[in-house]
């Protein structure tokens, strides 16, 4: 079965999700210096060669109205460093619009009742888990 990794790219974190098919589940949070983009590129290569991959699925961060910023500007900084390390092109990297994911994933851990620690060390995997939901829900 074909292998996906969902991402949700901060500016310090990365939040991961992995599938082999049908159901996504959250993973873990790479940690890295604010900005440091070729710094979180690396880790998650080192990733990515521990676990393997067929395609990699990324949250595309468009503004409210559709329109690009910031963000994707950041996330489009971290797939150029990210080309330093791994080979991705078109055929094994989908960018998934993402803008309401981190919302989602806040309100579904203030209904499970966590901690605001427990919140934190989890809304970026959990995001990434949404991302790659999203994607699955539209190739099954």
């Amino acid at each position: 079965m074909a292998k996906y990794v969902g991402l949700d790219i901060g500016s310090k974190t990365i939040g991961i999700a992995i599938s082999e098919g049908f159901i996504a589940n959250s993973h873990s949070t790479i940690r890295f210096e604010e900005n440091d983009f070729k710094s979180g590129a690396q880790k998650l290569k080192d990733f990515l060669e521990a676990d393997g991959f067929e395609k990699l699925i990324i949250g595309y961060p468009f503004n409210m109205n559709g329109s690009s910023g910031y963000r994707i500007e950041m996330v489009e900084e971290f797939i150029e460093n990210l080309k330093l390390f791994i080979n991705i092109n078109d055929n094994n990297l989908v960018k998934i619009d993402e803008r309401l994911t981190s919302r989602m994933a806040k309100s579904i851990m203030i209904e499970a009742n966590l901690s605001r620690k427990k919140q934190k060390s989890s809304k970026d995997q959990l995001a990434a888990q949404l991302i790659l939901e999203t994607f699955l829900n539209n190739n099954n």
